[in-house]
């Protein structure tokens, strides 16, 4: 039984401004005055967001540089602290080892994190899904590979129950059981997300084609013997993208070319 399983954020949807919309209300709120604050201290609201993309441009790109390094929820007070403190981050490892020197333990952010995203979400949540946008191609691809009586499934590091909604016709475009959905509860890194995906449809491990953005992710599954693909649109860099082909991990370049690559391998 071949199942397909998909990363969502940065593969299905670009997401990593609504991130920073919810990571800097979650510092703001918690910080308060107490420390120096990015964007002027300005809460984010539906209301002013595009204003502020705009007047901070600078900083907003630098964090969508930034984003490619996350690899915990956590990682987005990181991130907020980087930028703060006008720190230069060149590469993964760099950013590896500012985490490191933190005293504090950032890991309180996560819950705070998941707290503010559930706060914009019950106030409309179709304003909330609407501040990113999807990767048309690959939703496309999605929506035939269920035509042809794939079998599809989510591999997130997010909380299903958060990103459920957004798997309905009025949003993505197609519908998904949550029962589907294999969110963080099933393990820190994807490779356990993938040992369950296999006991659930009594699939080998074999039988797993994995696509994620994020190449730690797919180190450590592939040895499992599952099939991995690095979806190069998402948030990987080009050094993500060289790395994943020296060690012979399948690159799919560009989203439009989701679905005839991974077509080859579930027919």
């Amino acid at each position: 039984m071949k199942i397909l399983a998909i990363d969502y954020d940065g593969v299905i949807c670009d997401s990593a401004l609504k991130s920073l919309f919810i990571g800097h209300n979650a510092y703001c709120r918690y910080f308060g005055s107490r420390v120096k604050v990015n964007f002027g201290g300005e809460l984010f609201t539906f209301n002013n967001w595009e204003e502020i993309k705009n007047r901070y441009k600078v900083e907003m790109d630098y964090y969508r540089q930034l984003r490619s390094y996350i690899e915990f929820s956590g990682d987005f007070f990181v991130i907020i602290k980087i930028i703060e403190e006008m720190i230069e981050i060149k590469n993964q490892q760099e950013f590896i080892n500012y985490r490191n020197q933190l005293s504090f333990d950032y890991h309180f952010f996560q819950e705070k994190f998941f707290e503010e995203r559930e706060r914009w979400q019950k106030e409309d949540f179709e304003k909330w899904f609407f501040l990113s946008q999807v990767f048309k191609s690959v939703v496309q691809g999605i929506k035939k590979f269920m035509q042809e009586g794939k079998k599809i499934v989510i591999a997130t590091s997010n909380r299903r129950e958060y990103i459920y909604p957004e798997f309905q016709t009025r949003y993505l475009g197609f519908a998904m059981d949550i029962e589907d959905i294999f969110d963080k509860s099933f393990g820190q890194h994807k490779s356990e997300h993938m040992q369950a995906i296999a006991q659930k449809y009594g699939a080998k491990l074999n039988e797993l084609y994995f696509v994620d953005d994020q190449l730690s992710y797919l180190r450590g599954t592939n040895t499992l013997g599952v099939n991995v693909f690095l979806a190069g649109w998402g948030y990987c860099t080009k050094g993500h993208r060289n790395e994943a082909k020296k060690e012979r991990i399948i690159v799919i370049e560009e989203e439009k070319d989701f679905y005839p690559i991974l077509k080859k391998f579930l027919d």
